[in-house]
């Protein structure tokens, strides 16, 4: 099953659940005009119903090229069977990621492009923006932005879990916005660092990311397409940063 996001892009995958609700595992498609492009490749676990919707999706249009935000299962567990699917396609991954991925058996290197943070490639006539990752828990990991749709694909940052009802729901098909409390419960659990960090420095940067260029989607791997309130469910996504530090540090200490 596919569902459209806006403009041209598309978003597919599964969901798991668990004690903290539904975590999705999102796939993001952009059609690109005759060269669909394909922003990671999802988890194994969710092969079958994973390829028959991209098989829906693209209508026998080959995919030209998957871009990799980083290495991790759930980004590439499907990676293979896309390029034994279509053994044309072009994979894009950053030159720190490249030795993690074991896809020589199924792909020539010629069809591996490594791209390091602030690379901007014309890809179908739209243009493709690699950020380094500012939430990542792999070496290597990247953003993505596209400057058609606006989007920017954030990986493992700014997922979220939902409930059992809310596995196709946008943000605007919502009571409300993804609260804070909902972004820190995922963060602290997929971002266990986080206990180390300054979270200031860090929201300075997520701002000033943000500041640089016009988002007006946002696409995380672990949670459907934030569309609507980009300001709010920043903020939103900096609170719970900013509490993710004391709230971990206190885990397992006495009551």
């Amino acid at each position: 099953m596919h569902s459209h996001v806006a403009g041209d892009l598309y978003q597919l995958g599964a969901c798991v659940p668990g004690e903290n609700g539904h975590e999705a595992v999102r796939v993001y498609v952009l059609e690109n005009a005759g060269q669909p492009v394909l922003i990671d490749c999802g988890s194994h676990l969710h092969r079958p119903e994973f390829m028959a919707g991209l098989e829906a999706l693209l209508k026998g249009v080959p995919p030209a090229y998957v871009f990799l935000t980083h290495s991790e299962l759930p980004h590439v567990g499907n990676l293979q069977r896309v390029a034994q699917r279509w053994p044309a396609v072009q994979v894009i991954v950053s030159n720190v990621m490249l030795p993690y991925i074991e896809i020589p058996p199924v792909l020539p290197l010629s069809q591996v492009t490594a791209v390091r943070p602030g690379t901007v490639l014309d890809v179908g006539g739209r243009k493709l923006v690699f950020l380094t990752a500012l939430l990542r828990d792999q070496p290597g990991s990247q953003w993505i932005y596209d400057t058609l749709t606006r989007a920017l694909f954030t990986g493992d940052a700014f997922g979220y879990y939902h409930a059992a009802g809310e596995c196709e729901a946008f943000s605007d098909q919502l009571p409300q916005d993804i609260s804070t409390a909902r972004f820190l419960r995922y963060h602290q659990n997929a971002f266990r660092f986080l206990r180390w960090t300054q979270p200031a420095r860090l929201n300075a940067d997520l701002a000033r990311l943000f500041h640089a260029r016009p988002i007006d989607i946002i696409c995380p791997t672990h949670g459907n397409a934030l569309r609507t309130n980009i300001s709010a469910h920043l903020h939103n996504v900096q609170s719970a940063l900013s509490s993710a530090r004391t709230a971990l540090q206190s885990i397992g200490q006495p009551a």
